[in-house]
């Protein structure tokens, strides 16, 4: 008697096709999202550097326009800064001491204690912080930073100028601001030219710096050969002149910041 094909092994190919779909389909739907995830992910990374390497080349120029204010007497200088949702502000002060404990032979009001308090300009990125302050700009990470700029001081036995470029706060207060864009101003309000006296023997002198970036500040410092560092508790760096200044100058530029929109 002939065989009667029923139509079972039709249907279980069928139904082998389908879940063998179902599972390429799968497999191709994780793959694309796994893809896109991490492709994403990629491309905040590479956005959110660029975003930052921006900022680093515009707080070189906000360097730049303060040095024309401070060294080449300009009244005012503006730098634009494209923030992109980040913020800048004006931080905690840092300390900034010079002194010579001992100058018998001087002015008594002289160097024996110059203490001065300086606002930074920081670029808040999350990970990453951009700081301006006292002419120096320093790139601020999690795993460590780096100085992008740095203070210019003259230290040489015949002129020693130690410039101080006093940023304070134009509205007395706190500033900060989060938006697409951040003017920063700085306006000339004032400089003080301390002199010491040529009959004074300095022969103790110490430019000390309290920060909570003392490894940064200590790292610039010590890369002078004419200063003598060490680093103090968790804030503090101490530098020594390494030589006797014949003449010292301590020019105290200050300069009003204001954080614009």
């Amino acid at each position: 008697m002939p065989r009667t094909d029923t139509g079972a092994g039709d249907g279980g190919r069928a139904v082998s096709d389908l879940i063998g779909f179902i599972l390429v389909f799968a497999l191709v739907v994780s793959v694309v999202a796994i893809i896109s995830i991490a492709g994403l992910s990629t491309l905040e990374s590479a956005r959110d550097a660029e975003q930052t390497d921006n900022a680093e080349r515009a707080f070189e120029v906000l360097s730049d326009n303060v040095d024309d204010v401070v060294e080449r007497g300009a009244p005012s200088r503006a730098t634009e800064i494209s923030l992109n949702d980040n913020a800048v502000s004006l931080g905690e002060e840092t300390n900034i001491e010079i002194r010579d404990p001992d100058n018998g032979a001087g002015d008594p009001s002289f160097l024996i204690n110059r203490t001065f308090k300086i606002r930074p300009v920081i670029y808040d990125a999350g990970d990453t912080e951009l700081v301006y302050i006292m002419g120096a700009v320093f790139r601020d990470e999690r795993r460590g930073g780096t100085v992008l700029d740095s203070w210019s001081p003259v230290l040489e036995p015949g002129r020693t100028h130690i410039p101080v470029v006093n940023t304070k706060s134009a509205t007395g207060g706190t500033q900060s601001v989060q938006s697409s864009t951040v003017l920063v101003r700085a306006v000339s309000n004032q400089r003080v030219l301390e002199v010491a006296n040529e009959s004074a023997s300095f022969d103790d002198v110490w430019i000390n710096v309290t920060s909570p970036r003392r490894d940064l500040w200590f790292r610039m410092l010590d890369a002078e050969s004419a200063l003598d560092c060490s680093t103090v508790g968790a804030q503090t760096v101490e530098c020594q002149l390494t030589y006797i200044p014949e003449r010292i100058y301590v020019v105290d530029h200050r300069l009003a910041v204001s954080l614009d929109i």
